[in-house]
């Protein structure tokens, strides 16, 4: 008799036990099918959603979709941002073409190592960010964000400008700016740009004041030319830009004959020196561009202005009107320089290489031409008439063609190879 009540009793509590974990299973199931538009709501998390009936600007922004009341997404980027708390959130937006506030979409709340500030898409949704002919777009003044998986256009100046810290830029097509796809300034640092398709810009697809800057594997194309620009480059740090490194980058079709498709170094108005301890700093210093492919360019694969321990290595470049140019800058020369196995097809008779006097090399050698004309050039060092907005190189008179004896006798392109 004992027995059989042990039984039951045995049988009652594994019936119950079966029932919690069931009612546990279907409740964690719902919480976690990402798949779900009811997700468990999180006072971090919100959204906007332009075409999702019952969206609104009063709505607490809570939810992907309505729900009764206020609890449903905000419709557009003008809700009011008081209402994102001071810890670190998300918006996610779903899928439509949304405008950016009359003085664009500026992010002034940081996140933490642990967790970043996200601004992304909602699952796989399309989103359009339009500048709307405003000066910038979006501008990130908050550490510890994530920009990803966004379409961004139709700037005045930049499409996206950078000023703070820790900021990851993925996934996202950026095109159609006045000036710059993406603005890195001088008192930004730690920047991972990656994976973005560049394209339809007038200057340059990344211009890089900041230091500690990733830039790997983006896509950079087509820039076009305006009455005021007529040139453009896919990257360029100047100003004072340090630790830079731009690898894994397709760069192609730009008409770039002053400093070619990128630029290591530069020249900048004397207001944008970056200046320490009363000491203005050279325009680049560590920046490096490495494994990139270069192609279709109506000028050159790649300039070294005032560039300190800069480096050009393991690049393919295809179809450029010249190779590399080596200039001093109005403060420093260009100094400590590598250049080393790239593969070069240079067209229309193009030179292979233009080297001011006073640069410097550590390594200049191991490289693949294939060109039609082996043509160095060796300059005196360049001159300069500075302004507060803009620089202006004055090219020496003092130019002469030199044999590739003279080159390697000065210890450069030994190793070389000419086809």
């Amino acid at each position: 008799m004992k027995k059989k009540v042990n039984n039951k009793i045995f049988i009652y509590v594994l019936i119950f036990i079966i029932i919690i974990l069931v009612i546990f299973y279907f409740k964690n199931k719902r919480v976690n099918n990402i798949g779900d538009l009811d997700q468990v709501i999180s006072d971090s998390v919100f959204y906007v959603a332009q075409n999702e009936k019952g969206a609104n600007n009063d709505n607490n922004g809570l939810y992907p979709t309505f729900k009764g009341g206020n609890n449903g997404p905000f419709k557009d980027l003008n809700f009011d941002k008081i209402k994102l708390p001071s810890k670190p959130f998300k918006i996610l937006l779903r899928s439509g073409y949304y405008k950016v506030p009359s003085n664009g979409l500026h992010i002034y709340e940081s996140g933490n190592e642990d967790n970043y500030i996200v601004l992304s898409n909602y699952k796989d949704e399309k989103v359009i960010i339009d500048g709307n002919g405003n000066d910038i777009a979006i501008k990130l003044d908050g550490n510890y964000v994530i920009l990803e998986n966004l379409e961004i256009k139709n700037s005045k100046i930049y499409n996206l400008q950078i000023k703070s810290s820790n900021v990851i830029i993925r996934n996202n097509k950026l095109h159609d700016s006045y000036e710059d796809g993406i603005k890195v300034l001088s008192s930004a640092s730690d920047i991972l740009i990656e994976n973005n398709e560049i394209y339809d810009f007038n200057k340059e697809g990344i211009d890089v004041f900041g230091s500690k800057i990733k830039i790997n594997s983006n896509y950079m194309h087509d820039g076009k030319n305006s009455n005021l620009h007529n040139e453009n480059h896919c990257f360029l740090a100047k100003g004072g830009a340090e630790d830079v490194l731009f690898s894994n980058n397709i760069c192609k079709n730009l008409e770039s004959d002053w400093g070619g498709s990128i630029i290591l170094g530069g020249v900048t108005g004397t207001k944008y020196n970056k200046i320490i301890n009363g000491n203005v700093m050279p325009q680049g210093t560590r920046i490096k561009a490495i494994n990139n492919t270069i192609s279709n360019i109506k000028g050159g694969a790649v300039s070294f202005i005032e560039c300190i321990d800069c480096e050009f290595s393991n690049n393919k470049v295809i179809d450029v009107t010249w190779g590399i140019k080596f200039v001093s800058g109005s403060n420093y020369d260009t100094q400590d320089v590598v250049v080393k196995n790239n593969n070069f097809k240079i067209v229309k008779n193009g030179f292979i290489a233009l080297i001011e006097m006073p640069t410097q090399f550590r390594e200049f050698d191991y490289n693949l031409y294939d060109s039609d004309n082996i043509e160095y050039i060796l300059s005196e060092k360049s001159k300069y008439k500075e302004d507060l907005e803009v620089t202006e190189q004055i090219n020496g008179n003092n130019r002469r063609e030199v044999s590739l004896n003279e080159i390697k006798n000065k210890g450069l392109e030994v190793n070389s190879i000419y086809k």
